[in-house]
This record gives structure tokens, sequence and C-alpha cells, in this order.
């Protein structure tokens, strides 16, 4: 019987992430013995990517807002699953917008991204960089040592925690990570059984999406970068793409075929990176 190995950062979400993918692997290939290896300590991706390049697993079942938008030699995304939701989430108590928080509001963060953002398009609200998972850190708006936090709705959405949604942010107001909401499937690009063996968990449309949102990311380079992308029935790409400079964001879109996903990525920096030349 083939064998495939897939690994996931310790964490709920994470942990269920690993299960849902093993689940339906197992019902896709009846006779592919799945198992999952839950691998702690690094930070971010890193720890999988580790673990894939020596071997260690077949699979790195991966959260994609945290994956690096350049994969290390000899990596490759094989399949995006269904992206439920890429917007990120204001958790808040009498806030339902960004706009409706008070002046010097602490805000919590779970990424140095996500503050500068939020620094950008809030002036004078404090951010606090969290540490943990959503469920131990939410208790700190309720106690009212938080005035809001803001995360990816998604991990609010799959932990069961819909209640605690105060607001979806619009992707023109704070745009999202690349790959926020989305998980994806990295084998070695030599492992043909692992490749085939996960293709057909493909969501083309939240694929071609992750594709437009890291291509993006890849050609601005290292500053706080925000990527949100869409795709129609007729396969008709938009992407919102956002960098931020000091207290400024600069964003722009652009549209086009999702088939040239990351060219449309790659166009859409070209463009941001040469009007933030001028600022």
């Amino acid at each position: 019987m083939a064998r495939i190995v897939l690994g996931n950062r310790e964490g709920t979400l994470a942990v269920r992430h690993g299960r849902g993918v093993m689940e339906a692997l197992s019902e896709e290939w009846p006779d592919l013995h799945v198992s999952v290896r839950t691998l702690q300590g690094g930070e971010g991706a890193t720890p999988l990517l580790d673990a894939l390049a020596k071997g260690t697993i077949d699979v790195a079942v991966v959260q994609l807002d945290t994956l690096p938008p350049v994969l290390p030699d000899g990596l490759t995304l094989a399949a995006v699953c269904r992206r439920p939701e890429a917007r990120s989430a204001l958790v808040a108590k009498g806030a339902t917008s960004l706009d409706s928080l008070p002046q010097d509001a602490v805000v919590g963060v779970f990424s140095e991204r996500d503050g500068a953002f939020l620094a950008a398009a809030r002036p004078g609200v404090r951010t606090r960089l969290l540490t943990g998972t959503p469920e131990q850190r939410l208790p700190l708006v309720t106690s009212g040592e938080l005035a809001a936090i803001v995360m990816p709705a998604a991990a609010l959405i799959q932990l069961d925690l819909r209640d605690h949604l105060s607001a979806r942010l619009d992707v023109e107001a704070f745009t999202p990570a690349p790959g926020q909401g989305a998980v994806g499937l990295v084998v070695r690009s030599d492992d043909d059984l692992a490749f085939e063996s996960v293709y057909p968990l493909q969501h083309r449309p939240s694929f071609d999406r992750v594709r437009a949102e890291r291509a993006f990311a890849a050609a601005v380079g290292d500053m706080p970068v925000g990527a949100a992308a869409t795709v129609t029935d007729d396969g008709e790409l938009t992407l919102v793409g956002a960098v931020v400079k000091d207290t400024t964001t600069l964003q722009a879109s652009v549209t086009g075929e999702a088939r040239e996903a990351e060219e449309l990525g790659r166009e859409l920096a070209s463009d941001v990176l040469e009007r933030l030349a001028k600022i």
C-alpha cells in the first residue's frame, strides 16, 4: 500500500486543517495509507518546509499567509483547497468598523504586517503584537484589556468562533495578507505520488487567486504587503494589491484572465513600485 505522510503545525486550526486533508485524501484514495504528523517549534511554515525537504513528511499542509512568497528550490505548491474567506475580521465590543474604534484604542494583531496596515489605516490607534492562539487572546477583548483584535476571518469561522466576529473588513479598507484564509498543499517537486495524490483537492479559482497574490508579494519584495484576488465564473480575475510605506498605504488593482494570474500579480507590483518611488 502506498503511503503519504502529511505535516501540519501545532495549534487547533492547523491540526483541523491537517485532519481535514487526511480525511479528504482517504476518501479520494481508499488504497492510500495517509497519516498526519504535527510539527512543533519554529516560526510560520519553516518547520514544515524543512521537514518536507528532508523527507520527514511528504505533504506540508500550510496556511498560505505563512508561506514565503518564493518557495525553496525543490518544493512546489501542488494544490490549494477551497478558500472560505480571505478578508480580515474585527473583534470588538461596541465597534463594527476600524473607523468606529476610539482614538488611542489598543488593538491586538497577530503579525507585524497587520500592525503596519492597521497603523496606516487608523493613525492614533495603538497596536499590540499578540502571541498564542485566537482562543487564548479573544478574552482580552471581553475583559476590556484590548479595545479590539484584527485577525483573519477564516480562523474565527473554522474555529467555530463566529459569535466573536464584529465585522469583516473590506479589502480596500484593510487589505489582507497574500494567501490569507487559504490552505495549500506543498510537495517536493520530484515526488509524483504526493503531487498526484493531492491534486484532486485542487480548487482552481482559489489556486488562481493565491497565485496572483503571491506573485504580487514576491515582486514587491520586503515590505508590508497585502493582496486579495477574486475570480468570476467566466474566469476573470481582479487583484487588489497594497503596500505600506511609513504610515501611508498605496493601493492599486488590475483585472485580467485568471489563467494569467502570476503575470497580473507581477504587472500590478511593477505599477505599485513605480508609484511608490514617487512618494
